[in-house]
């Protein structure tokens, strides 16, 4: 009996040492990548980081954590941010947000609330030095621009390594009931209202995603292959498939084929909405319709989106500058 006792001592003791071990591992990977971003001339700071979970979990929480790059252009702050681990299992790493934070990005301030928001990450080995599969999962979201806002019920975004790859992900994202106020929709020119979207990917990176991808420092894609892309807005539903190739600019080459259908009541209803005249709905009704009458089905306006030199044409019609796809 005696043994016994000392053997469980012993074996609670090498626990607890290898808990606190674990626990000074994250702490000081959390503090070595705030050091690394203020080195590079970043503003990143946090008032406190506390370490819980004893005996089993290793779980840090950031209090008002923030991060500025050199140029103000992309920033975040929140009221705090939550990394959760098995002791044993320190490469899935569970994050959890709080129902407010806000980014700043290239494009405007992004205020964003929600009711629930939380990923599970897992990496390969437990340096986290390649991300192997990410899921997020948010509900009822919203996030508010100075350009409008959106809404939507559910958001479901993931992504896994590609078997035998080594940046190459599947990515695909869904949401249902979102709700979108942006100038042009709010003027009435389209339905305010998504029912439905689903977008699956195939997308290729200039290296593997890391720890410090999550937030900063995100590769640049090479390439992306929309494998499905169902989207129900409104009365009309689109489907896509195509394959682009993107340059160091992130400017793409390449094309997408896509279906339109219920083209007609669209039309109609941005015609209604005094977004454009009955005349010029009637123009483009007699456009698209010639263009779908190949097709077979009058109500489905096939078409392929081609892009090339830094344009895009619909068909042999220039319609415009091509997007540019990056990760900033």
């Amino acid at each position: 009996m005696k043994r016994l006792i000392v053997m469980i001592v012993l074996l609670a003791g090498a626990w607890s040492g290898y808990w606190f071990y674990a626990s000074g591992q994250k702490r000081a990977a959390i503090e070595d990548w705030f050091t690394e971003k203020q080195e590079e001339g970043w503003q990143a700071s946090y008032e406190d980081l506390s370490i819980a979970g004893f005996p089993n979990r290793v779980d840090a929480t950031l209090d008002n954590p923030s991060v500025e790059n050199q140029d103000g252009s992309i920033a975040w702050n929140a009221p705090f941010l939550q990394l959760l681990s098995l002791v044993y299992n320190p490469s899935h790493v569970i994050v959890i947000w709080p129902q407010t934070q806000t980014f700043i990005t290239p494009y405007g301030t992004v205020a964003l609330r929600k009711e629930d928001l939380r990923a599970s990450v897992v990496f390969d080995g437990d340096d986290a030095s390649s991300l192997n599969r990410f899921s997020l999962v948010g509900e009822d979201m919203e996030a508010r621009t100075e350009r409008g806002s959106w809404e939507a019920s559910e958001l479901r975004l993931a992504a896994e390594r590609l078997p035998g790859a080594v940046s190459d992900y599947r990515v695909a994202l869904a949401t249902s009931d979102m709700t979108v106020d942006l100038p042009l929709i709010g003027a009435g020119s389209l339905p305010n209202r998504i029912e439905k979207l689903d977008v699956d990917t195939h997308i290729s990176f200039e290296h593997a995603w890391d720890a410090k991808s999550l937030l900063f420092d995100r590769p640049k894609p090479t390439s992306l292959e929309i494998v499905a892309a169902d989207i129900e807005w409104g009365p009309a539903t689109l489907t896509a498939t195509g394959l682009l190739e993107l340059d160091e600019t992130g400017t793409p080459e390449g094309e997408i084929d896509f279906s339109l259908k219920n083209w007609e009541e669209m039309i109609g209803d941005i015609a209604n909405s005094g977004a454009m005249s009955h005349q010029q709905a009637e123009s483009m009704r007699m456009m698209i319709g010639m263009m779908a009458s190949s097709s077979g089905d009058p109500r489905a306006f096939d078409a392929t989106l081609t892009f090339s030199g830094g344009m895009m044409r619909l068909g042999q019609l220039p319609i415009g500058p091509a997007p540019r796809f990056s990760p900033h």
